[in-house]
Parts: C-alpha cells; structure tokens; sequence
C-alpha cells in the first residue's frame, strides 16, 4: 500500500497536501486499517500486550526528593553569592 505522501504526489493536485488529505479522508480513503494494526503489539513480533508497570518505587521517589533538595540548596548557595557580590561592591 502506497503512503499518503507517496498518492498526492502522484495525484498532481494542486491542493495543499493537508487539504488533500482532508479530502482524501472524506471520500472514504485512508482509513486505519484497525485489525493489522491489532496484529503485533510487540516491536519483537510477539502478540503478547506489553505488561504496564505503573508502580511508582520507594527509591524513584526518595531519589526525585534528594535531586530536589540538592537544586534548592544550589541555588540558594548561588543567590547567596550574587548577593554577596553586589553587597561587596
């Protein structure tokens, strides 16, 4: 099956691609083929649905709260020197 680049070009309109396609999806062309997509969920082939692992763990967030505390403690370090440096001239 052609890409839709690949069928405009070969059209020659004279439409603006975006406008073509538009039109091309309102006569009934360029409909997702659902079922082939549904084929293979995995990149290796296998039809196994990916397992979603939405756990959140005790180390990501204890790791996200130190990176925290390190930028604040940074910048105020930094604001400090600013400050002192203006406060010196």
């Amino acid at each position: 099956m052609l890409s839709a680049n690949k069928l405009y070009k070969q059209s020659g309109s004279t439409l603006a691609f975006k406008d073509w396609l538009e039109r091309e999806k309102a006569k009934g062309k360029f409909i997702p083929n659902v079922e082939a997509m549904e084929e293979f969920y995995n990149a290796d082939g296998t039809e196994e649905a990916p397992a979603e692992t939405t756990e959140i763990k005790k180390t990501d967030v204890d790791k996200a709260q130190m990176t925290s505390k390190i930028l604040r403690v940074g910048l105020i370090v930094l604001l400090g020197y600013v400050i002192y440096k203006n406060y010196k001239k």
